[in-house]
């Protein structure tokens, strides 16, 4: 990684006679470092070492660290397209009355090489997935709350017990739509539930933000 031949100190081989027969003369120090600059060698070296531990620590995190770019190819070549319908409202006193709820429809469209596997509602063939929203960027992702418990709401909750994983093939898409109440303000999105292969770990991915006109 570094060189450090800097360090190394030539040294002439000492000899036992200087060829006539007379006791060795003193070695010449002309060569050797001297101490300063021994000392200044050694601090660049401390400082390489400092540096070079440190980059191996960062490779280190870097690896054991989650990111975007861990999640597999194929999900991210799915991508979200959304369109909005404005509710009309009705007609109350020769006014409108407060809008209902928005209908936000989407296509997920697999972009991709790979098929990826999504969940839909088994007889319906309808994506299951959840609309969410923030207040702010920095802000977690919140689910809208959901109405009162009715012998509507119950049966929901057993279709989506009886979820099952379906492909959509490289270029295939799959259509859908759910209804957003307008409130509150920030960006509201949908999330659904991806898996790139039927035994894989779910992956779940976010639409694009999106604000409506009333927030």
């Amino acid at each position: 990684m570094f060189d450090f031949s800097f360090l190394r100190l030539a040294i002439k081989p000492l000899s036992s006679s200087n060829g006539n027969g007379n006791k060795p003369q003193s070695v010449s120090r002309a060569g050797a470092v001297p101490g300063g600059q021994r000392k200044r060698n050694l601090k660049h070296a401390l400082f390489f070492l400092a540096v070079a531990t440190l980059l191996i620590l960062a490779h280190q995190l870097g690896k054991d660290s989650p990111s975007a770019s861990s999640q597999p190819t194929s999900i991210l070549n799915v991508h979200f397209d959304l369109s909005i319908q404005e509710p009309s409202g009705k007609i109350a006193a020769g006014r409108k009355s407060a809008p209902s709820e928005y209908v936000v429809r989407f296509r997920l469209t697999n972009r991709g090489s790979r098929p990826v596997f999504c969940p839909v509602r088994s007889g319906m063939n309808t994506l299951v997935g959840q609309a969410v929203y923030r207040i702010t960027g920095a802000s977690e992702w919140i689910a809208f709350p959901l109405p009162s418990k009715t012998a509507a709401s119950s049966a929901q909750e057993s279709i989506d017990q009886n979820a099952h994983w379906i492909e959509i093939p490289p270029g295939g898409w799959i259509d859908g739509q759910f209804q957003d109440p307008g409130w509150p303000g920030g960006d509201h999105a949908y999330a659904v539930d991806l898996k790139a292969e039927p035994n894989a770990n779910i992956v779940r991915l976010m639409s694009p933000p999106y604000h409506l006109p009333t927030n």
